[in-house]
């Protein structure tokens, strides 16, 4: 089975803690490392790791540990989980407290930090099965090209990115993934003749913690409006042209 799911999952007595002293706003642990992971994630897919479709890497400050330190799988249940220690765990908390992961100076630290925990815990996984995806090898080529584009990746979906019939406008469809970011669609609309950008959409809230591979079905050209149908979630999001849109004074 091919690896699909690759998340973090956060102390459950801290997170209950960090809640309560931010009056129940809390942005998660699985929400910080979203991006990051499925940046890692797809750069690796497809990968069979280890049989499983899943694997959740477990932080583990205050809380029992469920299970024993390191590596743990179910391969008939299709899942797998890896018990961080309690220093790793506390000094990932620490650097998510610090860097304010969603602001507009986001840590490379924090950033670094769970990359190196993801390809740690990956190399450790692979070199249980026999080393068959040569991680170790290829652990510092993925950390290093995450840096170079401040993990941030844009995938254009080329069979959902559609000219308007006049040929006047293009709307490209992108599925991007990265910290701060999740893993999400956006839209441009472009002028053909000019090549400019004159509408650029995000059609989830940042970040937004769901994997949208195959999430969009089907698009569509409506007048000044491009439609873009989710089938996962059964709903229809529109862009629309400037010229559709209400100018507030």
């Amino acid at each position: 089975m091919k690896l699909r799911t690759l998340s973090f999952e956060g102390d459950s007595i801290l997170d209950k803690k960090e809640k309560e002293k931010s009056n129940y706003y809390l942005v998660s642990l699985n929400a910080t490392t979203f991006g990051i992971a499925q940046f890692i994630l797809t750069e690796l897919m497809p990968i069979d790791l280890n049989g499983c479709g899943r694997l959740t890497i477990c932080a583990n400050v205050e809380q029992e540990m469920d299970g024993r330190p390191g590596y743990t799988s179910i391969p008939e249940m299709g899942v797998s989980w890896y018990n961080l220690d309690h220093e790793t765990s506390r000094r990932l908390y620490d650097l998510k407290r610090f860097s304010k992961a969603f602001s507009k100076e986001l840590s490379n630290e924090f950033e670094q930090f769970v990359a190196n925990i993801i390809m740690d815990v990956l190399v450790e996984i692979d070199r249980t099965h026999g080393g068959r995806n040569r991680l170790a090898e290829r652990r510092d080529d993925i950390l290093n090209k995450m840096r170079e584009c401040g993990c941030k990746k844009e995938i254009l979906l080329e069979k959902y990115s559609k000219l308007r019939r006049d040929r006047k406008y293009k709307a490209k469809v992108y599925r991007c993934i990265g910290h701060g970011i999740g893993d999400a669609i956006r839209v441009d609309l472009v002028n053909c003749k000019t090549d400019d950008i004159v509408v650029s959409e995000w059609l989830d809230d940042l970040p937004h913690n769901v994997e949208m591979a195959g999430a969009v079905t089907r698009t569509s050209w409506n007048g000044d409006a491009f439609n873009v149908t989710f089938g996962r979630y059964d709903w229809t999001e529109t862009v629309e042209l400037p010229e559709n849109k209400t100018i507030e004074s």
